[in-house]
């Protein structure tokens, strides 16, 4: 029989290190990809029988949120913003035999992490904005900071799991000789995973406060507005709208809609919709009725995410209306009338046909007997 420890002692340390190209002692590379390793107790070794395995809780310091992991290894890496600080801790659990059953865990063991600050907090990018186009084409925009000095520039470092080490970008967006964007190449293979990069900067009067920044390409998806958008009547007061999904590689289940549409020079009104095919109700005496649809992946597909453009507006006018039921109505019975008067004249012409070789009969059967 085994004994179950009354109070666990054990002491182990906890490292956080960032993902460098070439180590720590430059920080241009840092990505925000952290790998957070631990040693396991020293007294391990006593408990053979026990299944091991340590709970890790970390998060951003100014996160009021704990991830929690629970795992055999003594390694975890995931993404973090750090412009923020880390925080971590970690304890040890143990199950099976040498504990008779019950749970048994250490004491927490704790530790924190900063990037060193370079760089006066003016001189960072602002405005930082990364959009994943169509689900195929990623661009990050930025301006530059408020005391950026003359002859300085930016660059941007990205990474995400697969890649070997941290790329610069390859093709800058630029404005007056300075670098405020970047479009990358394919990236289809960091999808559904952290995606993390790094602004910095140096110049030769000082050097440029760093930026950071992690996210998952799904959640940042801005499609194409909706296609080929078709608006009918089809009863007095109802009216039929439908369209078509962009084209790319967006499945069309991934995606919702918003439309909207405006009566004369009333207010817009929004309506949401997961099909691609709607119908509105028209007020009787309105004389105009316009609709625009846009488009969004939806939360099956993705956490979060940028509505598109509008489409292009759609309108259908009283008089057009009036136009269509002259020409589906009017029309169609005028069509009919003139087929019954066809039909009427072609009977009255068999008919005086029909008379008139009988009467021709008759006058040369009474012009026979008046003979004889």
């Amino acid at each position: 029989m085994h004994r179950k420890p009354s109070y666990l002692k054990w002491v182990y340390s906890i490292f956080l290190f960032a993902t460098l190209e070439h180590g720590y002692s430059s920080s241009s590379q840092i990505t925000g990809h952290l790998n957070l390793q631990w040693q396991p107790p020293l007294t391990l070794g006593m408990f053979q029988h026990c299944t091991v395995q340590y709970e890790l809780r970390y998060r951003n310091i100014e996160s009021e949120d704990w991830e929690t992991i629970i795992t055999k290894k003594l390694n975890y890496e995931d993404g973090f913003d750090l412009n923020q600080g880390v925080e971590a801790k970690i304890q040890t659990l143990l199950t099976g035999h040498c504990t008779n059953g019950s749970d048994v865990h250490s004491k927490w063991t704790q530790t924190s992490f900063w990037i060193p600050l370079q760089g006066e907090p003016e001189t960072k990018i602002q405005e930082m904005q990364c959009i994943y186009y169509n689900w195929k084409s990623l661009q990050c925009t930025w301006k530059p900071g408020e005391k950026i000095p003359e002859g300085a520039n930016y660059n941007l470092y990205y990474w995400y799991e697969g890649l070997d080490h941290a790329l610069q970008c390859a093709d800058y967006i630029e404005a007056n000789g300075r670098h405020i964007g970047c479009r990358f190449p394919s990236v289809e293979l960091a999808e559904y995973q952290d995606f993390n990069i790094c602004v910095n900067g140096s110049s030769l009067a000082l050097p440029l406060r760093a930026s950071y920044f992690s996210f998952q390409l799904q959640n940042i998806v801005k499609p194409s507005p909706p296609e080929q958008l078709n608006l009918t009547q089809r009863k007095r007061e109802e009216l039929h709208l439908e369209w078509k999904s962009p084209e790319g590689p967006i499945p069309s289940q991934c995606l919702t809609y918003e439309v909207q549409f405006q009566e004369d020079d009333a207010s817009w009104v929004s309506r949401s919709t997961e099909k691609e095919v709607i119908t509105l109700q028209k007020s009787n005496g309105s004389r105009r009725f316009c609709v625009s649809v846009r488009d969004k992946v939806n939360i099956y597909c993705a956490i979060e995410g940028f509505w598109s453009e509008w489409s292009s507006k759609q309108c259908l006018d009283e008089q057009q209306e009036e136009e269509r039921w002259l020409l589906f109505t009017i029309v169609p019975i005028t069509l009919v009338m003139l087929n019954a008067i066809l039909i009427a004249l072609l009977f009255i012409q068999k008919q005086r046909a029909y008379l008139k070789q009988v009467l021709g009969k008759k006058e040369i059967h009474l012009y026979q007997e008046a003979i004889c």
